[in-house]
């Protein structure tokens, strides 16, 4: 039994086994075609529907969907399936940004979750980035960042515990730490910003629906207020979720 396709599309050509080209490798530019054209809003069928529909084997569809996945074309979700990447959100390099604020101003709706916010010893590099003794305590704030209720930016922040007070009952879900030291004197004036690619620990991949390994972009940060740092931040974001944006210039292009 095969499949019918989606309604008000044209069905595509089966993979043909006659053809130089493997199947998987067939079966990959029928689904990035059917992809294009928007006919999984909702998701891809499960791999043992495809298999029918198409008359491959499961692993035909496994490597299809690999292949699909390494491209930033879909997003395989363990226990959920496989899904249409979405459109990545762009973030300038090299300037503060407010995430619910930014995410508001491109119509996207903003929401952190605060995961752990507790006073602890400065991890080593820590303490280095940020200039502390090496027995110094911070207050470490985790955040997942949402964007229109999917996971967009995993972030950990520390903050030497001589400016914590004001941030351990803050509001760090709807507001901002820069917002909150802000308001109590602490006056941010320029951040250093490291850019790298990471693969996922699996507890980190966990918050994202996805497995150990998977690609991110790491983005470590100090922030200072003066000549004195006032935060280390790490954010992950999966690749396939953020496009960094510098511009480098004063006048328009275009």
């Amino acid at each position: 039994m095969a499949f019918p396709p989606a309604p008000g599309t044209h069905d595509l050509a089966r993979p043909d086994a006659a053809s130089p080209l493997p199947l998987y490798h067939q079966l990959e530019r029928i689904l990035a075609d059917r992809i294009a054209r928007e006919v999984y809003r909702d998701g891809l069928p499960g791999e043992l529907e495809l298999a029918v529909e198409f008359g491959v084997s499961r692993g035909t569809v496994r490597q299809a969907l690999d292949r699909l996945a390494r491209a930033g074309i879909i997003v395989r979700r363990p226990g959920r399936g496989s899904f249409v990447a979405p459109v990545p959100l762009e973030f300038a390099r090299g300037r503060l940004y407010r995430f619910n604020r930014e995410m508001g101003e491109r119509g996207v709706r903003g929401s952190s979750r605060v995961l752990e916010r507790r006073s602890v010893p400065a991890p080593a590099t820590v303490a280095t980035r940020l200039g502390l003794d090496p027995d110094a305590r911070c207050l470490r704030v985790v955040r997942l960042r949402l964007a229109g209720g999917d996971p967009l930016l995993l972030e950990t922040s520390h903050v030497p515990e001589a400016l914590a007070p004001p941030l351990v009952d803050g509001d760090l879900a709807g507001g901002s730490i820069y917002d909150v030291l802000e308001s109590h004197g602490v006056h941010v004036t320029r951040l250093v910003e490291e850019v790298r690619a990471v693969g996922l620990a699996a507890g980190e991949a966990a918050h994202f629906g996805l497995r150990r390994g998977a690609y991110a972009l790491a983005l470590d940060r100090v922030v200072w207020s003066g000549d004195r740092p006032v935060e280390h931040r790490r954010g992950l974001a999966p690749s396939d979720r953020v496009t960094l944006l510098a511009t480098w210039g004063s006048g328009a292009v275009g």
